[in-house]
């Protein structure tokens, strides 16, 4: 028992190292894309997030036949490699500074598959190492690891950002990749040292090629209501997200005409979303997954976005925006992050590396064009505030559907739990 213990707060220290170092690179990141995107005019942002639509569906049935041939575990450091190969091809970019605002698109076009490829890959290797009598138990620790990547990144890029530029952040976030790489092959390796979980699928061995195409993924969705239940919280969530952000975009436009006052404004966003974010996943988010089940996590953010549409349809500033926006983001990253990822420790070690990728990337772009576009119409034909937050309301029973239909599916594929 006592070496079973220690087997667990290995892989729980190795996973929160590597997710520290994802998520410090992404928030490097982060502030940058958001006020680099603001060079423009943020009536043009649903273009972008076509662009970036187009992106993913290209990037991940590529994912997808790669994993026909090669190993899925040993292939995720691989992808992280060429990740921060892009990132010193853009630093270069950068350096030319010409083009600010098609540039400023490209990058965030570029961020944003970034962010959701590597957290998405991370989160599929995690699924295949753990069951979900462990997952329970350590994923909350590990999204803490990660969420204290994401105070330390912002503090990096205050410090380094003087010195070394803005294009210079892109070297630090290969870095910071690098040493995620490094963290990986630790964690595989404490992975492996892990007991068999009762409740964990086992189909082939974890180290075989996939088989399958460039479609797998996907076809996989389609074929599964389990699957397809997840794709649909992943869509609601997306478009409440994206509200969010359309709105926020118009308030700091409005508000803030300098770049430097925006990417402060947002960077202090980050960090106190980090803060509580991780309070959320020290104290809340184990506790309450083993109490109550996904289920019951994964419907505190359909609520706590209800009644931020609502607050800032009512009263648009920055104060308001900034409340709305840490406790909107860090009930996802805080509570539904570990309980939506926690749903993949009970589906094949396939699904858990293709169709959750296809599902964190096409799945999720889809809703922001979708609910990007819906936005922008409303906005044209002059439909006001209140309207915009009676359209939320079948949003958002949707989502509180969802979740309460995945807390049953989860349920139903652990009939038996050995602890």
């Amino acid at each position: 028992m006592e070496a079973r213990r220690h087997r667990k707060l290995e892989v729980a220290a190795w996973g929160a190292v590597t997710f520290a170092a994802l998520l410090a690179s992404s928030s490097v990141l982060r502030p940058v894309r958001d006020a680099l995107l603001l060079d423009g005019d943020p009536d043009q942002i649903p273009w972008v997030f076509i662009a970036t639509f187009l992106a993913i569906s290209v990037a991940s049935p590529v994912w997808s036949a790669l994993l026909a041939n090669r190993s899925r575990r040993r292939f995720v450091p691989i992808a992280f490699h060429v990740f921060a190969a892009c990132a010193v091809g853009f630093f270069l970019i950068l350096r030319v500074d010409a083009g600010r605002i098609a540039t400023g698109r490209a990058f965030y076009v570029w961020s944003a598959v970034f962010n959701l490829f590597v957290v998405s890959v991370f989160w599929s290797l995690l699924a295949d190492l753990l069951g979900p009598t462990t997952a329970r138990q350590l994923y909350g620790p590990i999204a803490a690891g990660g969420t204290a990547g994401t105070i330390i990144g912002p503090i990096l890029v205050r410090s380094l950002v003087g010195t070394l530029g803005v294009a210079g952040m892109l070297v630090l976030c290969a870095v910071l990749l690098e040493l995620a790489v490094l963290g990986v092959h630790q964690l595989r390796r404490a992975g492996a040292r892990l007991p068999p979980d009762a409740a964990s699928p086992a189909d082939g061995e974890p180290d075989a090629p996939a088989g399958g195409g460039a479609f797998t993924g996907i076809a996989h969705v389609a074929r599964s209501p389990y699957l397809a239940a997840i794709l649909g919280y992943v869509l609601c969530t997306a478009c409440a997200a994206t509200f969010m952000y359309l709105a926020q975009a118009r308030i700091v436009h409005d508000a803030l005409a300098d770049r430097a006052a925006r990417a402060g404004y947002f960077a202090s966003l980050d960090q106190w979303t980090a803060i509580v974010t991780l309070g959320l996943q020290t104290l809340c988010a184990g506790p309450a997954l083993g109490w109550f089940g996904p289920a019951v996590v994964l419907a505190v953010l359909p609520l706590a976005q209800a009644a931020g549409i609502s607050v800032l349809a009512a009263a648009p500033s920055l104060t308001s925006l900034a409340i709305v926006q840490v406790i909107g983001r860090s009930a996802t990253h805080g509570l539904t992050r570990p309980a939506r990822e926690l749903l993949f420790t009970v589906v094949s070690r396939d699904d858990k590396y293709r169709a959750k990728h296809a599902i964190d990337t096409i799945g999720y772009r889809l809703g922001d064009v979708t609910s990007g576009w819906l936005y922008k119409g409303l906005l044209a034909i002059g439909v006001g505030s209140g309207a915009l937050v009676g359209a939320a309301v079948p949003l958002v029973a949707t989502w509180l559907g969802l979740a309460f239909v995945l807390g049953a599916g989860f349920r139903r594929r652990i009939p038996k739990e050995r602890t």
